[in-house]
């Protein structure tokens, strides 16, 4: 309740004290790339102008994939002006304002490294809602953790373009730097892939890290998952049961690693052989880059795609 009293006086004005307190937020020195650096990765993602359900719940897809660096919970309308919304992340200290709008053609995405820019407009050519990405899976995973994700950005070393350079170094800074020498392997349960097709389309795609016992048969895994042990009154040999028939599976044998800490899951403990793989929980999206502005949303146009037709 504290912080929301704090965030109406700096925005509103009112008396010297708080008047002075909006002016340090809004107004900082051009040159203070160092203050800049010093803003660890925290977005705000908010939807402007009138958008259609579809789009809304893409935001609130968006601040999933984001969470917990993000405001997940903000509530913005559609009113709400850019002034608003820069007033409101200054006090916040979010290093990143990322706006959805859309027109009778298409769906946008501008991505503002704040205070000072710069501004990356791209077109949403497609994308697919969480929702609809789970309804395509028979045993959709559920999702208890939200620590922060992993990123990769992949092909994105053959980049000749500078403008294509810029995409990747926004991204990266919209994600915490990770530490290998402190990081819990634990906390890492979710990947944001972002694939370059080409100088100006990038593929995203969300994804949950998921660790199984390798090595052993569906019958072993199934009782070391169990809650309960299971009823072996019918069997002559435990053998019969442990060895049931079942194969390993071959899927076992290309992506297995020795975890070097426990892991989420049973069965997944230190300086024991799991096999890892990635289970898409969404949304998925296509962008299309259409312009770069040097400063917020306004301020030099270092980069405007043929025949774009952006938000102004």
């Amino acid at each position: 309740a504290k912080k929301k009293k704090k965030a109406t006086r700096v925005v509103t004005g009112g008396k010297k004290k708080n008047k002075n307190a909006a002016k340090k937020v809004a107004v900082r020195p051009k040159g203070a790339e160092e203050e800049d650096e010093e803003i660890p990765p925290r977005s705000m993602i908010v939807r402007r102008g009138k958008t259609s359900k579809a789009t809304m719940e893409l935001v609130l897809d968006l601040r999933r994939v984001m969470a917990p660096n993000t405001t997940e919970r903000l509530r913005s309308s559609a009113s709400t002006s850019l002034k608003e919304l820069l007033q409101a992340a200054g006090v916040l200290k979010l290093s990143h304002l990322v706006t959805v709008s859309e027109t009778a053609q298409s769906v946008h995405l501008r991505v503002a490294r704040l205070p000072s820019g710069p501004t990356l407009t791209f077109r949403v050519d497609s994308y697919t809602l969480s929702r609809h990405v789970r309804d395509e899976q028979q045993r959709p995973p559920a999702i208890t953790s939200l620590k922060t994700p992993l990123l990769v950005a992949n092909n994105f070393s053959r980049a000749s373009e500078a403008r294509t350079k810029l995409v990747r170094a926004t991204l990266e800074a919209m994600f915490p730097a990770l530490d290998v020498t402190t990081v819990k392997l634990a906390d890492c349960r979710r990947v944001v892939l972002c694939q370059l097709v080409d100088d100006d389309v990038v593929d995203i795609r969300h994804y949950l890290i998921r660790a199984d016992l390798a090595g052993v048969s569906k019958p072993v895994k199934d009782l070391v998952r169990a809650a309960k042990t299971p009823d072996l009154s019918t069997l002559d040999d435990v053998a019969d049961y442990v060895l049931g028939g079942a194969s390993i599976p071959r899927a076992d044998e290309g992506a297995t690693v020795v975890l070097p800490d426990r892991f989420t899951g049973r069965g997944n403990s230190a300086h024991r052989t799991s096999a890892i793989a990635l289970t898409e929980i969404g949304p998925r999206l296509t962008l299309r880059l259409l312009k770069i502005e040097k400063d917020v949303a306004q301020g030099d146009v270092l980069f405007r795609a043929p025949a774009a037709a952006g938000p102004s």
